[in-house]
């Protein structure tokens, strides 16, 4: 026996060595680098086609953390804290540094967008894998790659990003659910790390994984005392008492409040109305379907029943893989409808915060079809009489109008609303509601040998909602364009390098602003770097960051809260607020001004009152 253990490897031993170097397995491979790279170059293209940013105060933010780091300095925002993840800025700095500027470096953020979104398909095909063949991974890899939140690369958004570290987030989760060894549950809480660092909403991950292996326990027949688990989770749970602790500690010794810890997202510590928070998670749900084209959703129970009775039967792969499943789109609903019943999140629909389990939902459907489509008649009505109820329950107006950064569908069924407007016996939302049918009939009583007619659907209705939302991007309301119709740079170029200016605004809630202002001012500080501090007078309208309050004194002075002089040497404002000192520049279709005011900043006219300053400006 022992002279056949030292020779050489069995034939099929060699075989299967050599199977795995030949070119039809590195197929899958080659199928797969192919697709990161047409995704990057692809949206990478497509995203120069938004020529300005058009989603501020976010994408201003992120764009003035990054200008600070790449000056030097540490994360913040008009020399306030920054408050956020630091992982995007830390992706654009670099950027930023080596153009010089940041007109320059604009159209370089979204080729990085695109790359980083591409990128995501790694993790994805992996997470593919522990259910499906190479090819059909590559197949859900594609799928999940063509997605129409795709339209993020081309905005100075973590989206980007957020979609890749999620990815290899959902991937940490499902491989420790597996085997929650020390290494795997350590590298969930890396992962994770980053995720957060990223996007402070994927601290949820970590919830998802320790509620998914108290499901997997729950589900094996040979579970063992709960002191056991608690023992095989010690990872995790000692990594999350170190964090409570220090999190108490920093509270108890700056003697802050758990809304200051939270930094930019202090004012989502508040109490919530649990009958919004159920309405939302419905019509989120509802929304959901929409966004993945009904058919993964009807089909998603019969899959997800057969992985949880495999669990039962001791298999930790499916079991690991339903428990993600469950326990992170529970969790992510749970948090997108929860911020979407504040104010803050205006009481709309936002898969923005959600479109993160896509690869999830593409696996499952990627296993049904891969075992025949299996309909069970069960679980096939109980997925159809879903996918028929919850689009009933949503209210029509929440998957329309023009909301398409916040909710990519709406692009698709304004379209149709238009297509169908005048249409005897139909509008918008019975065209909805005749897609639906559609598509559950579709998906319940296609013959099995039509079996490709199925994801081609999802994929055109993909391709159909990405190039509709594209477009509404890359035509941006009139608004915008006035707004952006002079010299980017006007400020930077009418002043010294290295001169400092300060942008004051006006915009009280009885006379706020113009829209076509409010962009201009925007796209002025984000395109001219030598803008650092801002402040706004007499109580103006937040414009969704840090600014310095000033009042005018009698003199036409105006004065900061601790009756100190604002002090500049440059400074940007609108049209109708004329500072004593020399007019430099004018710029920009709201016709903003820049004056040399080299100290205290004073009103032209001492006399003028607030409510005469705006004057034409007045929104």
């Amino acid at each position: 026996m022992e002279a056949r253990t030292v020779g050489p490897p069995p034939v099929a031993e060699r075989s299967t060595r050599v199977e795995a170097t030949s070119p039809r397995r590195r197929g899958p491979i080659i199928a797969l680098v192919a697709v990161v790279a047409l995704a990057a170059m692809g949206y990478g293209l497509a995203a120069q086609l938004v020529e300005l940013p058009v989603l501020n105060p976010d994408e201003l933010r992120y764009t003035l953390a990054a200008r600070a780091l790449a000056d030097g300095e540490w994360l913040n925002l008009r020399g306030h804290d920054y408050g956020y993840g630091p992982v995007y800025p830390l992706v654009l700095a670099p950027i930023v540094a080596l153009a010089g500027d940041v007109e320059s470096a604009y159209p370089v953020f979204k080729l990085a967008n695109a790359l980083l979104f591409a990128l995501a398909a790694v993790p994805i095909y992996f997470l593919a894998r522990r259910l499906l063949s190479p090819w059909w991974s590559v197949g859900v890899t594609a799928l999940s790659v063509a997605i129409p939140s795709s339209l993020y690369t081309s905005l100075v958004l973590t989206e980007s990003v957020s979609y890749l570290v999620a990815s290899a987030g959902l991937l940490a989760v499902v491989l420790a659910l597996e085997h929650p060894t020390v290494m795997r549950q350590l590298a969930l809480l890396g992962v994770v790390a980053v995720a957060f660092a990223t996007r402070a909403q994927f601290a949820a991950l970590v919830s998802a994984f320790l509620a998914g292996a108290v499901l997997m326990w729950a589900l094996d027949a040979r579970r063992g005392r709960p002191r056991d688990l608690a023992v095989t989770l010690w990872p995790t749970l000692a990594a999350c008492g170190v964090v409570a602790v220090v999190l108490l500690g920093g509270l108890v010794a700056s003697r802050s409040s758990p809304e200051d810890s939270l930094g930019g997202y202090g004012d989502l510590w508040r109490g919530y109305d649990l009958v919004e928070v159920a309405r939302f998670i419905v019509y989120h749900l509802a929304a959901w379907e929409l966004y993945v084209f009904v058919v993964p959703f009807v089909v998603a129970p019969i899959i997800l029943v057969d992985l949880l009775r495999a669990a039962r039967r001791g298999s930790s792969t499916e079991g690991a893989f339903a428990a993600a499943f469950l326990t992170v789109n529970a969790f992510l609903v749970l948090i997108t409808a929860a911020f979407a019943s504040t104010p803050f999140g205006y009481h709309e629909i936002h898969d923005r915060y959600l479109f993160y389990v896509a690869p999830l939902w593409f696996v499952v459907f990627g296993v049904w079809l891969s075992r025949g489509l299996p309909r069970p008649r069960r679980w096939i009505g109980v997925g159809a009489a879903l996918g028929l109820v919850l689009p009933a329950t949503l209210p029509f107006g929440l998957v329309t109008g023009y909301i398409v950064i916040e909710t990519v569908p709406t692009a698709l069924w304004s379209w149709v609303w238009d297509v169908v407007e005048g249409t005897p016996q139909l509008d918008g939302r019975r065209a909805l509601g005749l897609v639906v049918v559609a598509l559950v009939a579709l998906t319940a009583f296609l013959p099995r040998r039509l079996w490709p007619v199925l994801p081609a659907v999802v994929a055109a209705g993909f391709g159909l909602s990405a190039v509709l939302a594209w477009h509404r991007l890359a035509e941006p309301s009139a608004d915008f364009v006035q707004a952006d119709a002079t010299t980017r740079r006007w400020v930077d170029d009418a002043v010294p390098a290295g001169a400092r200016v300060t942008k004051v605004f006006l915009s009280p809630a009885s006379c706020p602003y113009t829209e076509l202002t409010r962009h201009a001012l925007f796209l002025t500080e984000f395109f001219n770097s030598s803008i650092d501090r801002v402040a706004d007078i007499d109580d103006s309208m937040s414009d969704g960051l840090p600014v310095e309050a000033v009042d005018v004194e009698r003199d036409g002075e105006l004065v900061l809260d601790d009756g100190e002089p604002l002090n500049a040497d440059y400074v940007v404002t609108q049209p109708g607020i004329a500072l004593r000192g020399r007019e430099r520049a004018r710029a920009t279709g709201a016709d903003l001004v820049l004056w040399r005011t080299g100290g205290p900043v004073v009103l032209a006219d001492p006399d003028a009152r607030l409510d005469e300053l705006v004057g034409g400006n007045c929104g």
